[in-house]
C-alpha cells in the first residue's frame, strides 16, 4: 500500500503553467479515495476490454474535422491541446473499411491479464464542511453498440436483418462519490447518457437509491436498482454492461429503452477490475496547462472516429457508428454545485 501512495503522491505533484504548481493530494483523501475506489464487474462475455491511455494513443492519430492528419503519433505527453484542438478527433489507425467494422486492437487490455489504470478527478470547493467531489473514470478503446432489427420485428424473429448502431471508438465511463468531512455521503452511477444517484445508509452499510434522470434522452424509462451494494470494506459494487460500458449497481438484465425498440444491457460477474490496483489521481483544474505525464489533459477534441453509417438512422436512432466522446475526462460534475449549501 506503501508504494502505491507513492506512486499516487507523485503523479499529483505535477507543475502547471500559469505560475501554480497542482498540488498534491492530502494524504487523508487519497485514503478515502483508496477505500471507496469501485470494484467493476466487467461481463464474462466481455471482449472490449478497457486500457490506459496510453495505449489508445498508440493506436490513434489526431485529424481535423476535414480528416486531414494534424498530428501523426500523439502521446499522453506530446498529443496536441488548447482550444484549437475542438474540433479534432483520434482516428483509428488503420482507418476503418466500414462503419461497423473491427481492429484488433480494440479488445482493450484484458484486467485479468494487465493492470489497466482508473483516471481519478477531484473537485474540493474548501468550503466549511469539507466538500469534496470524486470522479473515478475509466477507459475503453472501443464501445459495442446495441443489435437492432433493420425490417420488422415479428415476436422474437427479425423479418430483415440486424445491424449494430452506436457503436464508438473511445469510450469514458464512470462512477462518482461526494465527501464531506471526510466522510463518503453519496455516490452516483453513469449508465450511458444517464445515471443515478444514491446516498450513504452507515447502518445498512450500503448506498441507498434517491434518485435518477432520464430526461436526456425523451425516450429513456429506467428502472434502477435500488441499492449500491459495498465489498472487501468500501469498494462499491458496479457492474459493466456488455460490450457498452454503462454502469448498473446489479447484475441482470436492465431495460432502458422499451419503444420503439428494446434496448438493454446486460451484466453479471465475470472480470474482476479492482480499480483501486491503479489510480491516477489529480485535483483538476480546466484553467491550468498541465505538463509531462498529465500533458494530455489539455485535449479538447473526440477521442475517436467521426460518424459513419447513418443511412439508416432515421429507423436506429443512430448512426452505426457515432462520433467518439466529447472531450474527456474532465473534472467531476455529477453533484450540485455550492459545497454546503447543495
Amino acid at each position: 500500500m506503501a508504494t502505491t501512495l507513492l506512486l499516487l503522491t507523485l503523479l499529483t505533484a505535477t507543475t502547471g503553467i500559469f505560475g501554480s504548481p497542482v498540488k498534491p493530494v492530502p494524504k487523508e483523501l487519497l485514503d478515502i479515495i483508496l477505500e471507496w475506489a469501485p470494484l467493476i464487474w466487467l461481463h464474462p462475455e466481455e471482449v472490449f476490454f478497457p486500457s490506459s491511455v496510453e495505449f489508445h494513443f498508440e493506436n490513434v492519430e489526431v485529424r481535423a474535422a476535414d480528416e486531414t492528419v494534424t498530428q501523426a503519433s500523439p502521446d499522453r505527453w506530446s498529443v496536441l491541446t488548447g482550444p484549437e484542438t475542438s474540433s479534432m478527433h483520434l482516428n483509428s489507425v488503420p482507418d476503418l473499411d466500414c462503419a461497423d467494422c473491427l481492429l484488433d486492437w480494440f479488445a482493450g487490455q484484458n484486467v485479468s491479464e494487465v493492470t489497466v489504470p482508473t483516471y481519478v478527478f477531484i473537485k474540493d470547493y474548501h468550503d466549511a464542511c469539507g466538500t469534496v467531489d470524486v470522479a473515478y473514470r475509466s477507459f475503453y478503446p472501443y464501445n459495442f453498440g446495441k443489435d437492432v432489427c433493420v425490417g420488422v420485428p415479428v415476436g422474437d424473429v427479425c423479418e430483415g436483418y440486424m445491424q449494430s448502431f452506436g457503436n464508438h471508438v473511445g469510450d469514458w465511463e464512470h462512477f462518482s462519490i461526494r465527501i464531506r468531512n471526510e466522510r463518503v455521503v453519496e455516490c452516483y452511477i453513469a449508465v450511458h447518457s444517464f445515471g443515478a444517484w444514491y446516498s450513504w445508509n452507515e447502518t445498512t452499510n450500503n448506498f441507498q437509491f434517491t434518485h435518477g434522470e432520464d430526461s436526456r434522452i425523451d425516450v429513456i424509462d429506467v428502472t434502477y436498482p435500488e441499492t449500491v451494494e459495498v465489498v472487501d470494506g468500501r469498494h462499491a459494487e458496479v457492474f459493466s454492461a456488455n460490450g457498452s460500458h454503462g454502469l448498473w449497481s446489479e447484475a441482470g438484465t436492465h431495460e432502458y429503452v422499451h419503444f420503439p425498440i428494446h434496448l438493454k444491457d446486460q451484466t453479471d460477474r465475470g472480470y474482476a477490475w479492482r480499480t483501486w490496483d491503479s489510480l491516477e489521481i489529480v485535483e483538476y483544474d480546466p484553467d491550468v496547462i498541465y505538463e509531462g505525464k498529465l500533458h494530455y489533459l489539455g485535449y479538447r477534441g473526440r477521442w475517436g472516429n467521426q460518424k459513419r453509417g447513418c443511412e439508416v438512422e432515421v429507423v436506429s436512432g443512430e448512426c452505426i457508428l457515432v462520433g467518439g466522446p466529447g472531450y474527456w475526462p474532465q473534472g467531476p460534475g455529477d453533484f450540485p454545485e455550492g459545497g454546503c449549501s447543495a
